[in-house]
């Protein structure tokens, strides 16, 4: 069995796992993103309204801020946030494993190759002794005839 490093070289550069949990948690984030604007927007745009209907400013605020503008701060900060940091956590831990089972799997190769290779060796070695056996015993027959 006969390795190829380039096989190995792009393999240890693409791992394409760990890519798509990078893409994912780029979209999860992004769409946390949008859903904070979206809060903050939809805060603004209540406050304008019960401002301009007649309602005191420092009310409406008090209101809104602690029944929609903190839980639309944190809710897309801890669930979006909190998704993507994990997707990104498993990608960079996917892509350390898989570095480490290439070079593992590489160096088992290794040595597979040198176990064979001195399997061949002790087989060749064997022949050899055969074969100078051999030749020794029918020199020495040769001998006893003459």
């Amino acid at each position: 069995m006969k390795l190829n490093s380039k096989n190995v070289s792009k393999k240890s550069g693409k791992s394409v796992i760990s890519i798509t949990l990078y893409v994912v948690a780029a979209v999860v984030a992004i769409m946390g993103v949008a859903l904070l604007v979206n809060n903050i927007y939809l805060y603004k745009t209540s406050y304008s309204q019960a401002v301009a209907q007649g309602y005191a400013a420092a009310t409406v605020r008090n209101a809104l801020v602690t029944s929609q503008l903190i839980p639309g701060i944190f809710e897309p900060l801890a669930i979006y946030g909190g998704i993507s940091f994990l997707l990104l956590s498993i990608g960079i831990v996917n892509k350390k494993v898989s570095k480490c089972l290439i070079l593992l799997t590489k160096a088992e190769v290794c040595n597979d190759i040198v176990e064979e290779q001195i399997v061949n060796q002790n087989v060749v070695s064997v022949e050899n002794e055969q074969t100078s056996k051999q030749a020794k015993t029918v020199h020495e027959a040769q001998m006893n005839e003459n």
